[in-house]
């Protein structure tokens, strides 16, 4: 990993807390739970500082829960998590605007929007002219988007 990201040091850290030994089957017992945005500067596993946009990974097989940097879960896993970011970046800017498809789906996925609110965001992404009621809706969606991926500090 080049721009300060050791992979060598993240497939260290990764093999150590799987069952597999081997960094292909390795990464595929990891899956994502959770993203949030540190209050404070984190070090991310690959011993990347500083990182604000945090994954939180689990292992299914062993149980392990780790966070790492937006960079590296994009690299390891493969989740296009800046697109999420963004998302989340944007609507701290304008809470009028819409989520977005992958950061809908997340949240859904993740229990943090109803069906309802799924079905919505799905009904409203592309309009640009909401009546008072569904800009009410959209705002509401996105502070409770906001709250969730919000990270205290310790």
């Amino acid at each position: 990993m080049g721009d300060g990201y050791n992979f060598q040091q993240l497939k260290r850290e990764i093999l150590a807390l799987s069952q597999s030994l081997d960094w292909e089957m390795a990464k595929k017992e990891w899956r994502l739970i959770s993203i949030s945005e540190a209050e404070e500067p984190e070090t991310c596993l690959c011993g990347h500082f500083p990182i604000r946009e945090l994954c939180s990974i689990s292992n299914k097989i062993t149980g392990n829960t780790i966070d790492v940097g937006n960079v590296c879960v994009k690299r390891f896993i493969g989740l296009r998590s800046d697109l999420i970011f963004s998302a989340i970046k944007r609507i701290r800017k304008d809470l009028t605007k819409s989520l977005g498809p992958d950061a809908t789906v997340l949240f859904f996925e993740k229990g943090v929007i109803s069906q309802w609110e799924y079905q919505f965001q799905q009904n409203t992404m592309l309009k640009r002219n909401l009546s008072p009621k569904q800009l009410d809706a959209r705002m509401n969606i996105n502070k409770k988007v906001l709250s969730a991926v919000s990270r205290q500090g310790l």
